[in-house]
């Protein structure tokens, strides 16, 4: 398999088939759209929703398999669903009071105070605070890559400097290499686990001992959109160690393994001072709905409903990893909902010809070689992707 080298979100996008489908209106998407905005906050999301509503409904393809975007194809839990429906009756009310009932759950599950937490519409606006608050005064952002790119396209336009390492042999942050790396220049360390766009994770123990190394000379921030995929056993308790007063920041969101990706609520984890200071570039709870929140208080509560969705989730990547494998297409160990993979053909032309059978996905060409991400649906989808796959790539 191709060694994976510095990837660009933008670049990719911009490379990517899905802008070359050839469907009505693809072709008004402007590629500068994110470059030209004057506020660094606001560039990534009109980006987003420019190349999402290029063209209107009835002009694109009928879905079969919708396996671009990393969502849960399952749905917020039933128990959601009900405080949900409830919460519509208040929903002339801000949330203010009722963080406190969510507060204590994470508090008591992760080992935290309330002094310790913030909240917000999903995970981006912590995301995007940071790069505010550890770029202000320039310096450098030093992570792996690929890897998620909005908090540092966000820092760019702040007027840092990104400098990355490359995934080690396995495609996991390369500790190592990253510690050598750290300098007087140094503002933040970021790192996604489990990382996106590969699907792995770092040791558990091995990412504990890097934090106790590395926080006391530089904050470390740690992207976990996507830790619910790994059961609780697996999973580093990085609450524990902001509990012992580490500094560390921790993103976490409901759009996952909840299924509020639509719905929006995340929060983040951090030394009081920390949070005091990234408050300062959000609305804090302030952007998120009382209805969301009592639907989001139910669905913490419900493992059940979680188990289920990383079951399935875990059946469905399964069955994909041995199909593409069984064609003779190596797929790097996804412990995520999406999984990373080597195509055979030009990105642009597989991307329009998946896209024109109803089969939604990502590509990208970094490396000198073209590359499918695809988000793990449900079996039935994934049997529609293989099956599509098949007859693509022959």
């Amino acid at each position: 398999m191709t060694k994976l080298s510095s990837l660009n979100r933008r670049d990719w996008l911009r490379a990517s088939g899905f802008l070359a489908t050839g469907l009505a209106g693809l072709s008004r998407w402007n590629p500068t759209l994110a470059e030209t905005g004057s506020n660094p906050l606001a560039t990534n999301l009109a980006f987003k929703r420019e190349f999402y509503q290029a063209s209107p409904p009835e002009t694109m393809p009928k879905l079969r398999a919708r396996l671009m975007a990393n969502e849960n194809p399952y749905g917020i839990s039933p128990k959601a669903r009900e405080a949900l429906i409830k919460a519509v009756d208040i929903g002339n009310r801000y949330a203010w009071m009722e963080f406190g009932q969510l507060a204590k759950l994470i508090g008591d599950k992760e080992g935290v105070q309330r002094k310790h937490m913030m909240f917000s519409p999903g995970s981006s606006d912590i995301l995007m605070a940071a790069a505010a608050c550890y770029t202000k005064d320039k310096g450098t952002i030093l992570t792996c890559r690929p890897t998620y790119e909005d908090l540092l396209e966000r820092s760019q336009k702040f007027g840092a400097k990104i400098e990355a390492v490359p995934l080690n042999a396995a495609y996991e942050y390369d500790l190592d290499a990253m510690k050598a790396k750290i300098g007087p220049d140094t503002k933040m360390v970021y790192l996604v686990n489990p990382n996106n766009p590969t699907g792995t994770i770092v040791n558990p123990q091995k990412l504990e001992a890097f934090i106790r190394e590395v926080a006391p000379k530089v904050p470390v921030f740690l992207d976990e959109a996507y830790i619910d995929f790994l059961a609780p056993n697996e999973r580093p308790n990085t609450g524990k160690l902001v509990a012992e007063g580490l500094n560390v920041i921790v993103a976490r969101t409901f759009s996952k393994i909840h299924a509020f990706a639509g719905l929006r609520l995340g929060y983040g984890m951090g030394q009081p001072e920390t949070i005091k200071a990234l408050e300062q570039y959000t609305n804090n709870d302030f952007g998120v709905s009382i209805t969301t929140l009592m639907a989001g208080i139910a669905s913490y509560q419900d493992e059940e409903w979680q188990n289920y969705c990383r079951n399935e989730n875990a059946k469905a990547r399964d069955y994909t990893a041995k199909a593409l494998k069984g064609m003779g297409y190596e797929v790097i160990p996804s412990f995520a909902n999406f999984m990373l993979f080597p195509i055979k053909m030009k990105t642009k032309a597989f991307e329009a010809q998946m896209w024109a059978s109803g089969i939604a996905i990502q590509t990208r060409d970094f490396n000198g070689q073209p590359w499918c991400r695809v988000s793990i649906g449900t079996q039935t989808e994934m049997e529609i992707f293989v099956e599509g796959f098949k007859k693509i790539v022959g």
